[in-house]
């Protein structure tokens, strides 16, 4: 399989909603592009069957009740600093991870284009060792070690290497490089502590969103939203969000409850970085691969919502 194949099939792969609130706390899940592509049936089938072994059962509620009022809000979520395993397993085949200055970053579902890409490329950082799989010991998780071969490593200009960084190389006159986070170790108070470190306020230059049926299916089906003040007051609410225990909010059915209603947010910054959100019904908001949701404040949360009907 060559590397665009194998590209080609992660992006294409549609893990089950346990699955990902399961994985979320630990890895960030490589997602789909908003841009259509081809769907590569039988690799993306047998990665799919690696990632089953960590589903899991969800719950569902009535739809009369309401999750805001069952979990109630923290005054922190503590995201613990990720642990190195005794012994690695098969998601380290699968995602992208990388060890940097004893901290795990795993592969974001943040896009860039190639272009934006080699912009945004900062100081070189190293270059990774490869050779974490699935039987990996613990000794092998050294400084930068990683899941993705050998490839260069650097900054990402504009953001804290603390929190990412970049994998990229040329080859052929192709561009490859995918975006690196630390989504652990962390103490979250509001959505200021891990949504500031995206750098959203007043950088978002175009918004589109997704009905989860449409994203879940690989459905090319979008709706554009001008970036206007609705956008501006959700993302200034979305900093000062209480943030919710994920699996709180797992247990009482987030996931499984009025997936209609769900919907897949894509806010493209000035510097071409392609943020994805899930929001859900009650003002839940999730930047995904970091294991903590988000209530934003009613009438900012509705007023962007609303037009997305």
């Amino acid at each position: 399989m060559n590397r665009q194949d194998y590209q080609d099939a992660m992006e294409s792969i549609v893990p089950d909603p346990g699955m990902e609130e399961r994985l979320a706390g630990a890895v960030a899940i490589p997602q789909k592009r908003r841009y259509p592509r081809t769907f590569v049936y039988g690799t993306a089938c047998l990665v799919a069957i690696c990632f089953v072994v960590w589903a899991v059962a969800q719950y569902s509620l009535d739809r009369g009740e309401t999750l805001g009022a069952m979990v109630p809000p923290v005054d922190a979520v503590v995201i613990p600093k990720m642990k190195l395993p005794k012994k690695s397993n098969a998601m380290a085949d699968m995602i992208g991870l990388v060890v940097y200055e004893g901290s795990i970053y795993t592969q974001t579902s943040t896009r860039l284009t190639p272009a934006d890409a080699k912009l945004l490329r900062g100081e070189r950082l190293g270059r990774t060792k490869g050779g974490i799989d699935e039987w990996s010991k613990k000794t092998d998780y050294e400084e930068l070690a990683s899941s993705i071969g050998q490839v260069d490593i650097f900054a990402v200009n504009g953001y804290d290497e603390s929190f990412r960084i970049m994998s990229y190389h040329e080859e052929n006159g192709e561009i490859y490089a995918e975006l690196y986070e630390c989504l652990n170790g962390i103490t979250i108070h509001s959505g200021e502590d891990l949504i500031g470190k995206l750098r959203l306020k007043n950088r978002v230059q175009s918004v589109n969103w997704q009905p989860y049926d449409a994203w879940y299916y690989s459905k090319p089906e979008f709706g554009e939203l001008a970036s206007n003040e609705f956008v501006d007051s959700f993302v200034a609410a979305l900093y000062e969000a209480k943030p919710f225990d994920r699996d709180g909010l797992n247990t009482d059915g987030i996931y499984e409850r009025d997936k209609h209603l769900q919907k897949m947010l894509f806010l493209t910054l000035e510097d071409g970085t392609e943020v994805r959100l899930w929001l859900f019904p009650d003002n839940y908001v999730m930047y995904v691969g970091a294991p903590v949701f988000f209530q934003v404040e009613e009438q900012a949360f509705r007023a962007l919502w609303d037009q997305m009907l």
